[in-house]
């Protein structure tokens, strides 16, 4: 694939006009309802499990390390001595107004 993105971005066009896969260029199935060929779809769904779970982990981890030093576990800011909220005022109103959209 060229680098620049105009030139990707027609390598693409090109290639999913002619019927070809728009990653590879391989021929795909005429059965199939995919842009993609069935090899390029797997890469893209591994490389996506694979992603999601390392940000998982990554949030996680920040998550139980703001709690054990007594930080607010989405923004980061410090909780006051005493404060039995595990969030700060800020976000758990945030948190509260997205909630109530949700429900609507």
């Amino acid at each position: 694939m060229p680098v620049e993105s105009k030139e990707r971005k027609a390598v693409y066009k090109k290639r999913k006009k002619t019927g070809l896969c728009p990653r590879c260029g391989q021929k795909k199935r005429k059965t199939c309802k995919f842009s993609y060929c069935d090899d390029c779809r797997a890469f893209f769904r591994n490389y996506n499990q694979e992603m999601s779970e390392s940000i998982n982990e990554e949030r996680k981890s920040r998550y139980e390390e703001r709690k054990r030093k007594k930080q607010c576990p989405r923004c980061g800011t410090k909780l006051l001595r005493g404060y039995k909220k595990i969030m700060c005022a800020l976000c758990l109103k945030k948190n509260k107004k997205n909630y109530s959209q949700r429900k609507k």
